[in-house]
């Protein structure tokens, strides 16, 4: 996929075209949404960082309903509407329908069909920022496991 071609998948019935936004707006709209979903990743890197600091292996870490009940409140909670609705217009606007501008027809495209308005935000999400939050998780997950490897020298050699 060029920058110009966009990504087209079929939901529910409908064939969803998805094109890249210009690079500021759609960095500024990731800022926008990790600044919103940012606090419920605190628990999940307590969790996975925190563990393998500790030498643990994190890949096998049992979850407790404590470690979903926090992430799920600081998540919600920090649920901005006015920030959901701009990234969802934006998105509209850089998505075509079955051929046709999403934005014109959006009230009525996905009107009594919440969930599949959530299944095209999904996948234009992953269309905008897979690749990026991709490099995000790798980088995390590396430096994770180098930390994990410096603590397990640590208490080998003391």
């Amino acid at each position: 996929m060029t920058q110009f071609d966009g990504e087209t998948r079929e939901l529910e019935g409908n064939k969803y075209t998805i094109y890249m936004l210009g690079p500021m707006v759609s960095h500024d709209l990731l800022v926008d949404v990790s600044k919103m979903v940012g606090p419920a990743l605190g628990p999940v890197m307590d969790v996975f960082l925190g563990g393998a600091a500790a030498g643990k292996d994190v890949a096998n870490t049992e979850l407790d309903a404590g470690f979903f009940s926090k992430a799920a409140a600081a998540f919600f909670g920090g649920i901005d509407k006015a920030t959901i609705r701009n990234v969802i217009t934006t998105m509209a606007e850089a998505t075509h329908v079955d051929g046709k501008p999403l934005k014109g027809i959006f009230e009525i495209h996905f009107r009594g069909r919440l969930h599949v308005m959530y299944m095209w935000l999904a996948f234009a999400f992953e269309v905008q920022w897979g690749k990026s939050l991709g490099a995000l998780v790798n980088t995390i997950q590396t430096k994770g496991a180098r930390l994990g490897m410096a603590q397990a020298s640590q208490s080998q050699g003391t």
